[in-house]
């Protein structure tokens, strides 16, 4: 059973950039290797904007896949899940809306 949680930062208060860069290149390589040994899988990170440039309500969604719910928290629950969330501010962010569950259907196409 493959459990996935959904990670959606707001924007930063006031005039703080989002920094996708530290995000994507120091952030995430660390959730890699934090994460790895709880049953981390598979990360993806997509970036929102807005049309008409208004900021858009989460600046990234993160999608997080795990081998197992007990894995998933054990590493929310872990000093490594700890240290992650020490790291948010160095990117810019407020904490994240945290949604996930189990992954009930999936296929690729082409």
């Amino acid at each position: 059973m493959t459990i996935s949680t959904v990670l959606l930062p707001p924007p930063p208060p006031g005039s703080t950039p989002f920094d996708i860069t530290y995000y994507l290149e120091t952030h995430m390589p660390l959730v890699t290797n934090l994460f790895s040994p709880f049953g981390l899988v598979k990360w993806e990170v997509i970036q929102f904007s807005s049309p008409d440039g208004t900021a858009p309500a989460f600046v990234v969604q993160t999608i997080l896949h795990w081998e197992s719910e007990e894995g998933m928290e054990r590493a929310n629950a872990s000093e490594a899940g700890k240290m992650l969330g020490k790291d948010i501010g160095n990117f810019g962010v407020t904490m994240p809306v945290r949604v996930g569950g189990e992954v009930v259907g999936e296929k690729r196409v082409g």
